[in-house]
């Protein structure tokens, strides 16, 4: 009589362990390697975030105000400010762009209020922002993020005069 079954070989049972090791060992290694390129990509996106978002900002308001004497810098309480008007239904108002307790703020109030720091909406984390008008009329506006990243932008105020 012949006896029909299964018969299995050590050898298929041996096989069968490496195969399924190899197989988790790929997936912890996958794990492993998809974490660290997120925390690089966390980095390099939180690094883009405050200097991206501080200078391109900061470029969207400069050409938004872009026209005739609207931009100039001063200090508030000792703090450089950039600053720019708007005339909203015969009433002028000033938009303040400044860094305060390690954020670049934005205040925007009516010409005539004492502007208060503490006031502004908070735009981009910063360790500095610089303002400096050069003798060609240009803004120079530095930036610098507590990670010690920096950069700088040239601005133009005004429309350009065609001859």
């Amino acid at each position: 009589m012949k006896h029909t079954g299964n018969h299995t070989h050590s050898a298929d049972i041996i096989f069968s362990v490496v195969l399924f090791s190899l197989f988790l060992l790929s997936l912890l290694m996958l794990m492993l390697f998809s974490g660290q390129a997120y925390r690089t990509s966390v980095k390099g996106s939180k690094l883009n975030n405050n200097l991206y978002t501080a200078s391109d900002y900061v470029t969207a308001k400069f050409h938004m105000h872009d026209m005739g004497d609207n931009i100039y810098t001063d200090t508030i309480n000792g703090t450089q400010a950039l600053c720019m008007k708007d005339r909203i239904d015969d009433k002028t108002y000033i938009t303040y762009i400044y860094l305060l307790d390690g954020n670049l703020k934005e205040l925007f109030t009516l010409q005539d209020n004492v502007p208060s720091l503490n006031m502004g909406t908070d735009i981009a984390s910063l360790k500095s922002f610089a303002i400096d008008e050069t003798a060609e009329g240009l803004y120079r506006i530095s930036f610098e993020d507590p990670d010690k990243h920096s950069c700088s932008i040239l601005l133009h105020p005004g429309s350009p005069r065609i001859q």
